[in-house]
């Protein structure tokens, strides 16, 4: 996932950043409000950890920006030395999703984080049918149609495609599939889901002719997007 950081001290920012690339993430700091929002009116991320007191805008006015003009589902983090009650509402009542004191606690950020993915990363009602770029799917059947043609999928090829396309133009980490599919994460579900994804490429023709490609994010996970 990318992870947009807002911090201005560079000791801070260089810990967050190595930490979320030894679990997977990218990572993305700046130092100061203003050019953080202009980086990100152009940049697309998956969250949001903001520091308080920084150059520019602080924290608080950039989370409202965010508010105001990004995904309402995009997780956002407060992180911060003010541990005052009336900041802590304040940046909730503003549309922070979570509030974290300084000096960071590395596995709780990291908890906290993952708890917000998986809120945002989440099936949907899994019997409802739904479409998305241009794929109706019904669960019940474990079916799939698109333009040119229809398939029926084994049980967790189908929940793989699900998960998919549910969360299209997202990295999607396999552990976060193994989790969904297996009720594990463990790698030693890799080579089976490379050969779902094989399978799903072939029968749902998700090739750039198509406009529709599942890539490979080498030894992280698969995206779906369309092209």
């Amino acid at each position: 996932m990318i992870v947009a950081i807002l911090e201005d001290c560079p000791l801070q920012s260089a810990r967050v950043v190595q930490l979320l690339e030894q679990h997977g993430h990218q990572p993305v700091a700046c130092a100061d409000g203003d050019r953080f929002v202009a980086q990100f009116r152009q940049q697309r991320c998956d969250a949001m950890l903001l520091d308080w007191e920084v150059p520019g805008r602080d924290g608080v006015e950039v989370l409202k920006w965010a508010r105001a003009k990004l995904p309402q589902a995009l997780p956002i983090l407060m992180v911060t030395q003010r541990d005052d009650e009336e900041d802590i509402v304040l940046a909730l009542e503003h549309g922070a999703d979570d509030y974290l004191q300084k000096p960071i606690r590395e596995r709780e950020l990291l908890a906290r984080l993952n708890a917000q993915f998986r809120k945002q990363l989440r099936l949907g009602d899994p019997e409802a049918s739904f479409e998305a770029g241009g794929y109706t799917f019904s669960p019940e059947a474990r079916s799939v149609s698109f333009p040119g043609g229809k398939a029926t999928l084994p049980a967790r090829e189908f929940a793989l495609a699900t998960l998919l396309f549910r969360n299209l133009g997202r990295i999607l980490t396999k552990d976060f599939l193994s989790q969904r599919i297996w009720g594990q994460a463990d790698r030693k579900y890799d080579a089976s889901l490379a050969t779902y994804v094989s399978n799903l490429r072939s029968a749902l023709g998700l090739r750039p002719r198509n406009g529709m490609v599942i890539s490979t994010v080498y030894n992280y996970g698969y995206r779906l997007e369309r092209v």
